[in-house]
């Protein structure tokens, strides 16, 4: 923002560039700037996994689960 050298003015944009990207699978991570989406899709990968191992009626939305006895 100092680079931008604006004293009374607002800087309303800001645009980022990327040259020489690579498919996502051959980078070690994905960066993010929300922490609060990588902990969904953290939660999501961990879901994943647990269908994968046990079947894919074994999780889901908790509305749609029995109530415990």
């Amino acid at each position: 923002m100092d680079t931008a050298g604006l004293q009374r003015g607002r800087l309303t944009g800001l645009i980022l560039k990327g040259d020489d990207l690579l498919d996502a699978d051959q980078v070690a991570r994905q960066l993010s700037l929300d922490d609060a989406h990588e902990a969904r899709l953290a939660a999501e990968g961990a879901a994943d996994r647990i269908r994968d191992k046990f079947g894919p009626q074994v999780i889901g939305p908790a509305a749609v689960f029995r109530r415990a006895s």
